[in-house]
């Protein structure tokens, strides 16, 4: 009976694969909250499982600790995946639907400043050896908002440098077009001139290749950044993905308009952009206490 319940969650994952267009990543979450709800509840069909079962479940989950956003994500898996059979006629009525997930403070992403940003690049010397490469690394990131997954697959004949674009892809296998600065532009074109001796001994299309041919890790990426931040002497806690927190911030600070930030970023769903508005809120309050006669007079609060 247990491989009725795994044939469900395989025909599930296969539907938000083909359907949906889900990554890998994501699915391999779908994956192992279902199969761990299967585990713990051994149920053998789907059927099995009850309204009562999944609030001991998740009751459990939460008396060891476990945190509201990881709560959250697994009662959204379980809801989808009943919400699928329901459709399919496996089950009649989803035993998730009742049960809501946990409330989760919204988070604001760090960010630096402009002048930070400024800082941090400008720290790399034409002298050093890997400068074009470096700079072409911290443009990117900074000047396109891309995630580090996308910025270590992105190939050669994505870039339309007469054009201005770049063409991306995210999460899902989803392809999407970001602007191509000028910075950005001429320190990637400066790379790939600099970078055309160890090009021509491979065939790999990817713009970061390693002197093995191969590309960049995750890790080999988050160093060279390390490296530069430690040398603007930026106290921050900076990570690749700060550079593309900081490119929406100050889009939405200059004005642009949150659904082009939307689409830019990637972002499937708008609210996930709005995190980034609240900049805008604090830059006003700033604004307020800076200027405001009553602020400016001294006003103590009670």
């Amino acid at each position: 009976m247990a491989d009725l319940f795994e044939t469900c969650i395989s025909d599930f994952l296969q539907h938000l694969r083909l359907e949906r267009g889900l990554s890998q990543n994501s699915l391999a979450a779908y994956r192992a909250d279902l199969r761990e709800l299967q585990r713990v509840l051994r149920a053998g069909h789907p059927r099995d499982v009850t309204p009562v079962t999944i609030s001991r479940h998740f009751s459990e989950l939460d008396r060891r600790g476990r945190k509201p956003a990881t709560l959250a994500r697994k009662i959204s898996s379980v809801r989808h995946f009943f919400d699928y059979l329901k459709d399919s006629g496996t089950v009649t009525e989803s035993p998730a639907r009742s049960y809501s997930a946990p409330k989760i403070m919204r988070y604001h992403p760090d960010y630096l400043s402009p002048e930070e940003i400024d800082c941090i690049i400008n720290v790399v010397t034409p002298e050093s050896r890997h400068a074009a490469r470096d700079r072409a690394i911290l443009e990117l990131l900074y000047g396109c908002g891309l995630r580090l997954s996308e910025l270590i697959n992105l190939k050669i004949c994505d870039i339309e440098f007469e054009a201005g674009f770049l063409r991306v892809v995210g999460k899902g296998e989803k392809q999407r077009l970001v602007p191509l600065g000028e910075p950005a532009a001429r320190a990637v074109e400066a790379f790939l001139d600099a970078d055309r001796t160890v090009r021509s001994l491979y065939s790999g299309d990817e713009v970061f290749l390693n002197r093995s041919g191969k590309v960049y890790s995750r890790a080999g990426v988050w160093k060279i950044i390390k490296k530069h931040v430690r040398a603007a002497c930026i106290s921050k806690i900076v990570t690749p993905h700060t550079f593309r927190h900081s490119f929406a911030t100050h889009l939405l600070e200059g004005g642009a308009d949150l659904r082009v930030v939307q689409e830019m970023l990637g972002h499937a769903d708008i609210s996930t952009t709005e995190i980034y508005t609240r900049v805008d809120r604090d830059y006003i309050i700033a604004e307020h206490r800076k200027y405001h006669p009553r602020e400016l007079a001294g006003f103590k609060r009670n």
